[in-house]
This record gives C-alpha cells, structure tokens and sequence, in this order.
C-alpha cells in the first residue's frame, strides 16, 4: 500500500488539515481537545474489497513539560494481509500536542518500505516548520525551513482532534490546514449531517463530513483547483465522537477504513 494512501486514510480520518477556530471558546482548552486521554483505536483498511493495511492510534496522559501542559499521540499505519506479502510498508508518527492551542509543537514520523527507512523530525513554531529528513544511504540529514503564513497549522493528529470537536449544523463548511513534512495541504470539510451505519462494533448513530483536499502553497493558494482528494468520515454521535469509518477516493481506487476496536479509561 502506497504511503500516500495511508497517510491519506489518516489525515481523512482526522478531517485532515488545520481546522479554523471558532470566533468565541464556549469552554476551557481541554474540553475542546478532541481527544480523550488514555484512548486507543484500531482500523482495517480495505482497496476493492480486499484487505491491505492496518491502522492503530493511541492518546497519552496530559504532561506538564517546562511549564507547558502537554499531550502525545502516536500512530502506526502498515500493510498487511496479501499486500504485505507483496511489499511492506509501514509509517509511524508521533505529535506532541500543546493542550492550550490545540496545535501541533514537534511531529517524528518513521517511514520503512523493505529494507529502506526515512526519517523525518518537525519542529513548528508559529507558522514556522523547520524539517530535518534523512533516508537509507544519505550521508547527513537535509534540513528544510518553511515559513507556511499561518499558525493554524495542524498534522493528521491535531486535525482528526479539531475534527472530533467541531459541533455544526448541517451545510456548513470550514477549511483546514496540514503539514505533511515540507508540503501543506488544504481541506475543506463540509457537515452534512446523522445518519445510523453499521459497523464492527454494531449499529451507530454517526455525524457525517464530507471533505475535499488540495495541494497547497506556501501563500496558502491552491496549486490546482482539481482535488487531490475526496473523502467521507462518520464520527460516532456521542461524546466520544469515535472515527466509525472513513472513505476516499484515491489514483489507487476508493479505500474504505473501518474501526474495529476502541478502548478508552
């Protein structure tokens, strides 16, 4: 399975990309999270039909770190089943989150395909990314600074929270921002509304988005006014607002996601 897809599937179920704040904050950062500490989610991704990659996440406890309140999320997304005997591939990221802004401070992902690596370390200040990449065979890391003209800029991680605690009524649109390493892309994710789906674990009441991705300049134009992607996501109608499932439409054919197992304190 392509990285991009899984990535894909990731961001999707995120909402993918820096969601706008709201005008006033009914409530205390923490209430508005999106994330519930201690929480962990399993997914199987299927292309066709057919099963080709696996998906896990898992939120830690709140920290205190130099007088900063803290929070860590790490993921792990990788073939498996027949695709896995083709070629293995996996991506695991880790965000460390500030719990006051919502935003992402320091992001590591590692990237294995067979026997080759990338590894990539984030660090984000303001609308500030600086990049440090480096694969099997390089001799020194590169290391990139990019000045992306916007502090609402978010990962997959803090996009999926932004997501899970966004409360719209039907119709309404907001547009996202996320660093993906040197490139920035834009989503524009719609609410369209409750329906009750099946799932693996049962029948559900569900939130529905619908979103559209584009690749993104540094001036946050667009490059293309064709999407890159288009996407689904049903969120679980409770508290919990649990990603149930995600579509979308990828250069491979439509991936489908589904939660299988979820487990919080």
């Amino acid at each position: 399975m392509h990285r991009a897809c899984l990535l894909a599937i990731l961001a999707s179920c995120a909402g993918a990309e820096a969601m706008s704040l709201p005008a006033t904050a009914p409530a205390g950062p923490e209430a508005q999270l999106g994330l519930h500490p201690g929480e962990s989610m399993s997914f199987e991704v299927q292309l066709a039909g057919i099963l080709v990659g696996e998906a896990q996440l898992a939120v830690g406890e709140i920290g205190l770190v130099d007088g900063r309140r803290e929070i860590v999320i790490k993921s792990r997304a990788a073939t498996a089943g027949a695709a896995a005997m083709i070629k293995n591939i996996s991506d695991e990221a880790t965000t460390v989150i500030d719990v006051e802004t919502r935003r992402p401070v320091s992001i590591e992902s590692v990237f294995d395909m067979g026997d080759k690596r990338a590894l990539a370390s984030t660090k984000i200040k303001g609308s500030v990314a600086e990049v440090t990449y480096i694969r099997s065979g390089d001799k020194r890391p590169q290391i990139v600074k990019v000045d992306f003209k916007t502090e609402l800029l978010n990962d997959m991680h803090t996009a999926m929270a932004e997501l899970r605690g966004w409360h719209a009524v039907p119709g309404t649109v907001r547009t996202v921002y996320v660093i993906g390493g040197k490139r920035l892309w834009r989503i524009d994710v719609k609410y369209v509304g409750e329906a009750t789906i099946g799932s693996h674990v049962g029948n559900r009441r569900a939130v529905i988005y619908e979103g559209l991705s584009y690749r993104a300049k540094r001036d946050l134009s667009m490059e293309s006014s064709k999407p890159a992607r288009t996407f689904r996501v049903w969120l679980s109608d409770d508290a919990d607002r649990v990603p149930l499932k995600v579509t979308a439409t990828t250069e491979l054919g439509d991936i489908v996601m589904d939660l299988i197992e979820y487990a919080r304190p």
